[in-house]
């Protein structure tokens, strides 16, 4: 379980840096529950518009900017960047846009904020920030904005008892109050083994199924429809390193890695998944974000974004890649009609960083930077979330 934790002054940007923090730095870690026979739900065009922006910086603070739905253009919102922690580096958002959910890698915390509707503002939520122990990392808020899930590592001395890889899960109030999950924390891989950095967590459209990927390994678990828990369904070997993304109309995940871009086929009755194809990257890929379609997929490799087409599983190139654009997260709009990437490069010869770098999205799947194509972010930027009106 997670101990909430008084808040007090912002913690300080210090030179102590937990393994998984270095690990991110330099490469970007059963018994199923019973599920019904259905079919993998139908994509539509969206019709919601962009509203608000962040993004976690791993120099200890967030960004929110206000998004103009008509051109995509990021503008910073007052009060920001936001003190915050060692390392908020991972944020995401509630379906219902209440309430921005941010973990601190290096401080070991979870942090919930209330959105305010209108100006954008974020206000913690008691009894937030909670402590997670070990190294908290990926964080996803299913579709029903009623469960928290979050991925945590490592172990700690004062915490001797709290080990492994492990997914916490919340129960998320309507007020925006965490509390734990019967039977959680779940753990992840074998008990014992090696602690391991999280790639990628996603949840399908129907709320079913939870994906996971760590440096060398890919999971399915079944997420149980009363009480929000979860248990592993398969486990496979998987390509090292690199994202996921999964289908938004069921039919496959997408797992990225440095040479190759693969499709599973997920079964709709078990959630199980199957290779189905594998395309070589064009430039290798550390993340991949999906069109709101299922249609395009995107990806970063070094320093170089691709823009693909997608086809029963297979990836073609589309457009000319984009260069300079480093970044551990690709976010298209709830629109559809924009991309951003956080610059997380700080360290990369001749790149500009602590930046996100704004596109939008042609027909054809190709991005276009915007007539202003950056604005500033926090010291290295590395997740990026955006609400809808």
């Amino acid at each position: 379980m997670l101990v909430p934790i008084k808040r007090g002054p912002p913690i300080q940007l210090c030179a102590l840096i937990s393994i998984g923090f270095l690990v991110s730095i330099l490469v970007g870690c059963g018994s199923g529950a019973a599920v019904s026979v259905s079919t993998p739900p139908t994509s539509t065009p969206s019709t919601a518009k962009p509203k608000f922006a962040y993004t976690g910086n791993q120099g200890a603070s967030l960004s929110g900017y206000s998004v103009d739905p008509s051109t995509g253009s990021l503008t910073p919102l007052t009060g920001f960047p936001l003190a915050l922690g060692i390392s908020p580096q991972y944020v995401t958002h509630d379906p219902q846009n209440r309430f921005l959910i941010v973990s601190d890698i290096s401080a070991d915390m979870l942090h919930v904020f209330a959105i305010n509707a209108t100006t954008g503002a974020l206000s913690e939520v008691s009894p937030s920030p909670y402590n997670t122990m070990i190294e908290s990392e990926n964080v996803v808020v299913d579709p029903s904005g009623t469960h928290v899930y979050l991925y945590r590592t490592g172990s700690s001395t004062t915490y001797p008892g709290v080990s492994g890889n492990q997914i916490v899960a919340f129960n998320l109030s309507s007020t925006g109050e965490l509390s734990p999950v019967q039977g959680s924390p779940f753990p992840v891989g074998v008990p014992g083994a090696a602690f391991d950095s999280a790639f990628g967590m996603v949840i399908d459209a129907r709320g079913k199924y939870l994906y996971l990927k760590d440096s060398n390994h890919l999971y399915t678990f079944g997420i149980d429809a009363t009480t929000g828990g979860v248990s592993v369904l398969q486990t496979q070997a998987a390509q090292q390193f690199g994202g996921i993304s999964v289908d938004p109309g069921g039919l496959y995940l997408y797992v990225a890695s440095q040479t190759l871009l693969q499709s599973y086929s997920i079964d709709p009755a078990s959630g199980l998944l199957s290779l189905a194809k594998s395309t070589p990257a064009a430039q290798g890929a550390y993340t991949i974000a999906l069109s709101l379609d299922g249609t395009h997929a995107y990806t970063v490799g070094g320093n170089i974004l691709v823009s693909y087409a997608l086809s029963n599983g297979v990836f073609t190139a589309v457009g000319g890649p984009y260069i300079g654009a480093y970044g551990q997260q690709i976010v298209v709009d709830p629109s559809g009609s924009y991309a951003y990437v956080p610059q997380t490069c700080s360290y990369c010869p001749g790149s500009p960083y602590n930046i996100v770098y704004e596109f939008s999205i042609a027909k054809t799947g190709a991005l276009t930077p915007l007539a202003t194509p950056t604005v500033a972010s926090g010291v290295t930027p590395w997740s990026f979330t955006v609400t809808s009106q």
